[in-house]
């Protein structure tokens, strides 16, 4: 596991593995972000990441929970629409240029990231998720890194 002497080696080491992140549309509603993260947060689902964006008119929003089908049934259950995507979730050891060299690691794999985004809760661990073209690969080129390990 991480320790103080692997952080002066420059090494991460990270976890990874596939997850589902929830897309949600959620309209152009003032309130729209957190009716939808209260509609989740209700049921007792965590939500370990989450981004918003607007698409044209209407509000997106990905989340990665801790209960993929019962968010979904929530967030339907109060009106809005959603899918399931498939995602590479990677936690790792919260330190200066981790996510970086997350990042380094896929492309030199020739994994391509079509997106991504990050959450920490300030201590020592965060979870970055990566939209690929391929999970598995993703997956694979964390396992066999030598400053990263992946561990589905």
């Amino acid at each position: 596991m991480y320790n103080n002497a692997t952080a002066r080696r420059g090494e991460l080491v990270a976890k990874a593995r596939k997850e589902v992140e929830i897309a949600v549309r959620v309209g152009n509603r003032p309130a729209a972000l957190g009716e939808a993260l209260a509609a989740v947060a209700a049921r007792g689902v965590n939500v370990l990441a989450y981004c918003s964006y607007s698409d044209r008119d209407d509000l997106m929003i990905l989340l990665i929970t801790d209960n993929a089908l019962m968010a979904m049934d929530a967030l339907r259950a109060a009106g809005f629409s959603c899918k399931a995507n498939s995602v590479v979730l990677v936690g790792a050891s919260d330190e200066v240029g981790a996510a970086a060299r997350i990042g380094a690691h896929l492309g030199m794999a020739g994994v391509e990231i079509l997106y991504s985004y990050a959450s920490s809760s300030g201590g020592d661990q965060f979870v970055a998720v990566f939209k690929t073209t391929n999970d598995e690969r993703a997956i694979q080129a964390l396992e066999i890194c030598p400053q990263a390990r992946a561990a589905a």
